[in-house]
């Protein structure tokens, strides 16, 4: 059987947040922009990265979303989400408006209806995250919590 290949994500907004995918010359930006943060909780990353979109507030391009397929652990119907925003702009509610807006999207244009993070005890911005977005902890898995929410 082959795989059905996932939507492209259209450019999708929320008024401040803006995902789209990504363009030439995105991914030099993306890993320009790693700093300790990334290192710690997403390990090396890819050196051509190319996630499902590009978060951007007004013109300026401030990390990305992502989500994937690939994890013996998902059931059917889930997917791992996983996000990134660099330094100068965490803490202002953007990776909650991304991941907001990546979920809209799974609903909108997948048959997807689970979403998971995959978050470690320690990483409090991203369980704050969660906690916002309406994830609940299905368990533990890998070191980390596992949380789930509908798309």
């Amino acid at each position: 059987m082959t795989p059905v290949a996932e939507p492209e994500l259209q450019v999708a907004s929320d008024g401040v947040v803006t995902l789209q995918p990504p363009r030439p010359g995105d991914a030099q930006l993306l890993v320009a922009g790693r700093d300790e943060e990334f290192f710690r909780w997403l390990g090396p990353g890819a050196e051509e990265p190319s996630p499902t979109a590009c978060v951007w507030v007004r013109d300026e391009l401030i990390g990305w979303v992502d989500y994937d397929l690939e994890h013996d652990w998902l059931e059917p119907g889930e997917v791992n989400v996983r996000y990134y925003l660099f330094p100068s702009a965490r803490g202002k509610g953007y990776a909650s408006r991304a991941v907001e807006l990546l979920l809209q999207h799974l609903s909108r244009n997948t048959e997807h209806t689970v979403a998971t993070l995959l978050i470690r005890p320690e990483n409090s911005r991203s369980l704050m995250l969660a906690q916002r977005l309406g994830f609940a902890q299905k368990g533990e898995m890998e070191g980390g919590l596992l949380l789930v929410r509908g798309v």
